[in-house]
């Protein structure tokens, strides 16, 4: 199956949504595609991972990966809607409390403001 991915501002957030399939073949547009958004939209990403139907470890080694990324940014991860699939291999790795996870949109907090975080006027 493939992914299904699309990319959107959400506040001073930027949201990813993931559909499908989070595997071996296509972990790594999922990586490319939060990595583009986390450059392009903001640092504050938020992946909507309620469409997805299968995750194996190379997905969540993508997810490891862009939290690292969006820390390096001073920015944040939120994950939202983990299926079955996305929770099982979260437990099974005891990965799960390595992610802010929330059931819905709604749910995530607006992302930390920082002192210093606007664009600099001339």
């Amino acid at each position: 199956m493939d992914l299904e991915l699309s990319t959107r501002p959400l506040g001073a957030r930027a949201l990813v949504t993931v559909g499908g399939e989070v595997d071996l073949e296509t972990a790594s547009q999922l990586g490319d595609q939060a990595l583009a958004a986390l450059r392009e939209v903001s640092p504050h990403l938020v992946l909507d991972m309620s469409g997805v139907t299968f995750m194996d470890s190379t997905g969540l080694k993508v997810l490891l990966s862009v939290q690292h990324r969006t820390e390096l940014a001073h920015g944040s991860l939120a994950v939202v809607g983990t299926t079955r699939p996305v929770r099982r291999i979260l437990e099974l790795t005891g990965l799960a409390d390595a992610f802010a996870l929330y059931d819905t949109l709604d749910d995530v907090p607006d992302p930390p403001t920082v002192s210093g975080d606007a664009a600099p006027t001339t």
